[in-house]
């Protein structure tokens, strides 16, 4: 009886060694390197998001390089036409810069895993009533292991992107007014003020 019981306990040891083992240790192995992956995405997404913000900031005031640069406000105003907040040259400057941070960015843990065939783009749109610019980043992150039935490791195709706020008080105004000459040519002022005389008027009685 002893023997029979060493004898199933052998062979449930040879097949956690055989089976179980190696199972657990690929699930915690690819867990590993899943977490080094979103480590790297964190990185990506930080740059994405100063990328935004430091393009939102030269679309509200355009003379934000000239005085970085010279390190004090420039004596002529060149930049005050309708519409400069479409980035103009700032954009390839603030793209480049990414683009150099992202050939920075280390593997995190393990070597190999790096990113790779990164693009950068910004991005302006204006709303009326209020405006953003867009940062967007689609990379690759390449697995330094090969999955089961594949020839090459897996490169995973990731995006980022980061949206700011542009607070741009000038063009506001410039778009509120734009949009009231609209309605004075068309009419639509007219008849809203007819519709906001006929709510008053029944809220009136």
């Amino acid at each position: 009886m002893r023997m029979k019981m060493r004898k199933e306990e052998k062979g449930a040891l040879i097949l956690e060694a055989t089976i179980v083992f190696p199972v657990m240790f690929f699930i915690l192995l690819f867990l590993i390197y899943t977490g080094n992956m979103f480590y790297i995405r964190s990185q990506v997404d930080s740059i994405a998001s100063r990328g935004a913000i430091q393009a939102a900031a030269y679309v509200a005031d355009p003379m934000l390089e000239e005085v970085k640069e010279s390190g004090s406000v420039p004596r002529s105003i060149n930049n005050v036409q309708p519409y400069h907040s479409l980035l103009g040259n700032d954009v390839g400057k603030i793209q480049n810069k990414m683009n150099e941070e992202l050939n920075g960015l280390g593997t995190g843990f393990f070597a190999g895993m790096g990113i790779q065939n990164h693009s950068v783009s910004l991005r302006f749109e204006n709303h009326i009533f209020y405006s953003t610019v867009t940062a967007d980043v689609d990379f690759q992150v390449k697995f330094p292991i090969r999955f089961f039935g594949s020839d090459q490791p897996v490169a995973l195709k990731m995006h980022s992107r980061s949206v700011a706020p542009v607070t741009d008080t000038p063009e506001f105004i410039q778009n509120v007014d734009m949009a009231i000459d609209y309605a004075d040519s068309t009419g639509l002022s007219e008849k809203l003020n007819q519709l906001t005389g006929k709510v008053r008027e029944f809220f009136g009685r």
